[in-house]
């Protein structure tokens, strides 16, 4: 194998797997990452297509195309890949037992059991190999691959929750005894203060989802974007970017107007590209989109369904599938809600059309528990307004249920 000359800037955050990898494929790859993390999904998918055969069974490569897989929301192509990557390693040894990128895969695989079909025993059983694994492991001595592991493994409840309730499961790294941190929050900051700010990031969405109220998540997010300090081999100005992005979403659901527009410049700022750059500004783009929609409804002035299924319209065009499930997903509830003032004069024609529309998605996706929620929740609007046993409107409780199950499926 030849001499690696890893990137000046790396955009990856699982270099010590890149020892596999010849220079041309390392460069592709990165090119395919960045393209990822800026929501130009096309592209980067091209580029893990046109990868040499010879590379797509290397570590790397399977753990970042099934990765971005997901985030784009194809469930059923990330399990091909995950399940060939997997193959693989067992066919050369290495799928076993303690073997880090296939423990990887099979919490992937868990998971993606789950928003493919609702089921939850790989979940559960993943989950105990990484705490087998890792408890015990200082912070200061996790590698990139036991980051990935440790990210995955507080994932997966918030996937269990919306099917067996809440589960319980022990901190990984452990956390000193009446300690208010978590142990994802504790390893996020020892990464912070080892320059590597790339899996901070990383860990940063799956952290947020298990931190107490909005006050501590904000705190989370201004201490990611404080540890941007020059010299660094990290993309600084791409971290700064997503975090104020996060915190403009955060400060528009809010309704806090001024936080909304200082993070939306800070944002633009950090993420502005030439004119003739190679990668698209999808990321800017729909989260603005986004948030602006975020703070009118938290403004009271809506969005109604017409706006929500523009911007899901927008998302399909730039293939952006969790956005557009997202964006349907909010249109059918301001059509449905027992609350909305729009849904009175919604025609069952329309809802259903938007309800096909939705079914369709997940349904290409590869996903029947998405449209089994979807199904459950989009029922009749009579039905709804129809009092039950206790005298309750039937409406009011179904969406309450399906609602919190829903908005778990978006993050």
């Amino acid at each position: 194998m030849e001499d690696i000359a890893y990137p000046a800037i790396a955009y990856g955050s699982l270099l010590s797997l890149y020892h596999e990898l010849d220079q041309s494929t390392i460069l592709l790859l990165e090119r395919a990452i960045v393209h990822r993390n800026l929501r130009d999904y096309f592209e980067s998918l091209a580029i893990f297509d046109a990868l040499p055969t010879s590379t797509t069974s290397k570590a790397a490569v399977v753990l970042e195309h099934t990765w971005t897989l997901v985030a784009q929301y194809r469930f059923r192509e990330a399990c091909c890949v995950a399940e060939r990557g997997l193959s693989a390693f067992q066919s050369r040894s290495l799928g076993g037992e303690g073997y880090g990128p296939a423990i990887l895969l099979r919490a992937l695989l868990a998971g993606l059991d789950t928003l493919i079909d609702g089921s939850t025993q790989r979940c559960f059983g993943s989950m105990q190999e990484i705490y087998d694994w890792l408890s015990g492991v200082p912070a200061v001595e996790f590698t990139d691959v036991q980051v990935w592991a440790v990210n995955l493994y507080y994932y997966l409840p918030t996937l269990l929750t919306m099917t067996a309730g809440s589960p319980r499961f022990r901190d990984i790294p452990s956390v000193p005894a009446k300690s208010p941190s978590s142990g994802i929050s504790l390893l996020r900051k020892h990464l912070q203060r080892a320059g590597r700010l790339n899996e901070a990031l990383f860990l940063l969405d799956t952290e947020m989802a298990v931190l107490p109220n909005k006050d501590a998540e904000i705190e989370a997010m201004e201490s990611v974007r404080s540890s941007c300090i020059e010299p660094s081999t990290q993309p600084l100005s791409y971290i700064e970017g997503c975090v104020a992005l996060k915190l403009a979403l955060m400060y528009a659901e809010l309704g806090d107007e001024e936080g909304y527009r200082e993070e939306m410049f800070n944002a633009a700022a950090a993420l502005s590209m030439p004119k003739d750059s190679e990668f698209s500004p999808n990321l800017l783009r729909t989260d603005t989109w986004l948030a602006r929609l975020e703070l009118a409804r938290a403004g009271g002035e809506g969005p109604g369904a017409e706006a929500w299924e523009g911007f899901a319209d927008y998302a399909a065009k730039v293939g952006d599938y969790r956005i557009e499930a997202k964006a349907l997903t909010e249109a059918l509830e301001s059509m449905i809600s027992p609350d909305s003032e729009e849904a009175e004069d919604v025609s069952p024609e329309n809802r259903e059309r938007l309800r096909y529309r939705l079914d369709e998605l997940y349904s290409r996706l590869g996903s029947s528990f998405h449209r089994s929620v979807t199904r459950r929740r989009v029922c009749d609007r009579r039905d709804e307004r129809q009092p039950d046993q206790h005298g309750k409107n039937r409406g009011v409780v179904m969406y309450g249920q399906q609602q919190s199950a829903l908005r778990s499926l978006q993050t």
